[in-house]
This record gives C-alpha cells, sequence and structure tokens, in this order.
C-alpha cells in the first residue's frame, strides 16, 4: 500500500471515528459536538473515503475530498443563513474542511506517484 493510500484509510478511518463526538456532552466535549445529519455525512463520507483506495485510481479519493470540502460550505452556508440541513457546527466545518483538504491532497499525491 502506497502512503498515499495510508493517508487516505486515515481521513477516512478519521471521518468514522469523529461521530464518537455525538456521543460526547459537557465541557470539553461540547466543542466538538457532531449533531444528528452530521454523523451520517461522517459514516458515508468516510466509509466511502476507505473504499476509494481498493479503486487504484486517484479520481474516488479527489471526490470525497470534494464532497466533504462542499459539505464544510453547506455548514458555513446554513449558520449564515440559520438553517439546519445537517446541523453543522464550526467544529464540523473544521473537521470536514481539514479532512477534504487532505484527501484532495493525497488524491493528486496517488497521480504523482
Amino acid at each position: 500500500m502506497r502512503a498515499a493510500d495510508r493517508a487516505v484509510v486515515a481521513l477516512g478511518a478519521t471521518s468514522l471515528a469523529s461521530v464518537l463526538f455525538a456521543f460526547t456532552d459537557g465541557y470539553p466535549w461540547e466543542m466538538a459536538a457532531m449533531p444528528g445529519r452530521a454523523v451520517v455525512v461522517a459514516v458515508v463520507l468516510g466509509l466511502a473515503a476507505c473504499a476509494a483506495v481498493a479503486v487504484r485510481t486517484s479520481i474516488p479519493v479527489l471526490v470525497v475530498g470534494a464532497a466533504f470540502l462542499v459539505a464544510a460550505v453547506v455548514v458555513v452556508v446554513e449558520q449564515t443563513l440559520g438553517e439546519t440541513w445537517i446541523e453543522g457546527t464550526g467544529a464540523t466545518f473544521s473537521l470536514w474542511l481539514g479532512l477534504g483538504a487532505g484527501l484532495v491532497a493525497a488524491g493528486l499525491a496517488r497521480r504523482l506517484e
């Protein structure tokens, strides 16, 4: 397994592990809350990231990375408009922004190998 593949699996596993924040409460965990529909997004995209490694091309990794970035933008838009589509928070935004950027970087690194 190439280094970029290991990075993709690690980022997918991080997304799956972030679901644990849905079950935490109180200080200091309240700042990393993972509300309702955000759990579904984190699980689906996390599993998709892990499965994208099996395809052996960079396109699925780039697509999952882009999906994380779109989800991060949706969180910002819903916070701005006062909507609750994903029910994301600032912590959700920053997590998905980092995961999306990491997956896009790993997907581009796979193309160079």
